[in-house]
């Protein structure tokens, strides 16, 4: 008898439109947090002074860079493949920085 591996959101169909939703954004989200940390970063290199708002802004999209790269754009390649998730290539070691990461980044964003 064959059983079908758990799926919480139905289908095989839902499940990779979900994934690639979820890369997709998590991909833009990383671009952009990135381009605000290189923005800040570049008028500290030019001796420009920058206000309290942009440092709060550059330690923000640090931690938003962990979590859409590591929970968001890396997400199902970084879980083991013994579960059988759609893309999971990893083991418990890239599962285990994964989850580092995204509580560090999200603890992060909750204290700030």
């Amino acid at each position: 008898m064959f059983v079908e591996p758990f799926s919480c959101v139905g289908s095989a169909r839902n499940e990779l439109i979900m994934t690639i939703f979820q890369k997709t954004g998590g991909f833009l989200s990383t671009l952009g947090s990135s381009l605000i940390v290189s923005d800040v970063a570049k008028k500290v290199r030019n001796g420009k002074e920058t206000d309290p708002y942009q440092r709060i802004m550059v330690g923000l999209s640090t931690l938003d860079v962990l979590v859409s790269f590591f929970v968001l754009f890396l997400g199902t390649w970084m879980v083991p493949k013994e579960t059988e998730w759609l893309w999971a290539a990893g083991n418990t070691s890239t599962c285990s920085a994964q989850g580092f990461f995204g509580v560090l980044g999200f603890y992060g964003e909750l204290v700030s």
